[in-house]
């Protein structure tokens, strides 16, 4: 059987997505009703965190993959519907939100202005606007564990893996409230959330870390058998930190936005 884009990113990170998403939705605060637009919503875990918190609300999950949607359609909730469409080209009329949100997207866009615009294009004057995306760098000890190994193990292969990881366009809170002050959002808040990610043991976090970014799993298939076995181990010696394998909790922090949209 065929594992799918969506099986793999269940995988490794489903769980935290669904975790990050209740921590973000008390960020932004949104009406306890109304209509909601999750853009990018992948397999579906902010809509229907978003469901769940707001019962009352008319809640729309759009993303760019079928696949993903596929899954997301697996748990749909009755005030909640998926469909499918580019963040940077919403199939909406203005102002047809109250609110609009976007979860661990942003960095992964090629014009991530572009769905910022459409976002504050299709939501209502004075509705939210909040997004949020991993704090790679700074705040992604798992992704660490692996990629300092690599850097250190695999001078120049594996430095530049690990930058070409860490370079995403919002990589602290200042760039995420520029975007939205350029966009001219008002009453621009922002905040850096944590949550834990917790692992069985240390195969529970190997095989979430090969699911999490695919230059991750292609960099390390790509190794020979003894440079893998090497590798392998460097992260397994920083996963146990000199104790027996067993269970660990990583912290894990994202970096959020919200504003206020005006008249456009």
């Amino acid at each position: 059987m065929t594992t799918s884009a969506a099986d793999i990113y269940e995988i490794a990170m489903g769980r935290w997505s669904r975790r990050l998403a209740r921590a973000f939705l008390a960020f932004v605060d949104a009406p306890a009703c109304g209509t909601l637009l999750d853009v990018g919503c992948g397999t579906g875990s902010l809509t229907l965190a978003a469901a769940t918190r707001y019962p009352s609300a008319h809640i729309t999950g759009i993303d760019l993959m079928p696949d993903y949607l596929g899954e997301a359609l697996l748990h749909a909730a009755p005030n909640v519907k998926f469909e499918t469409g580019d963040a940077r080209a919403l199939p909406y009329e203005n102002a047809s939100f109250d609110t609009a949100f976007s979860q661990l997207v942003l960095n992964d866009l090629a014009e991530p202005q572009k769905a910022l615009t459409e976002m504050l294009r299709v939501t209502r004057p004075g509705g939210v606007i909040a997004a949020t995306v991993w704090d790679r760098s700074g705040g992604l000890a798992f992704l660490r564990l692996f990629l300092d190994a690599a850097a250190i193990l695999f001078d120049g292969d594996g430095e530049a893996l690990r930058a070409r990881i860490f370079n995403v366009p919002f990589e602290n809170e200042d760039a995420l409230l520029d975007l939205w002050a350029d966009a001219g959002l008002t009453e621009i808040g922002t905040a850096t959330l944590s949550i834990r990610m917790d692992f069985l043991d240390f195969n529970d976090y190997w095989q979430s870390l090969l699911g999490s970014h695919s230059l991750i799993r292609e960099f390390f298939t790509s190794l020979d058998a003894e440079a893998a076995h090497s590798l392998q181990t460097a992260v397994r010696r920083a996963y146990i930190s000199g104790g027996n394998d067993g269970r660990r909790s990583l912290v894990a922090s994202a970096l959020a936005v919200r504003g206020v949209a005006g008249n456009t």
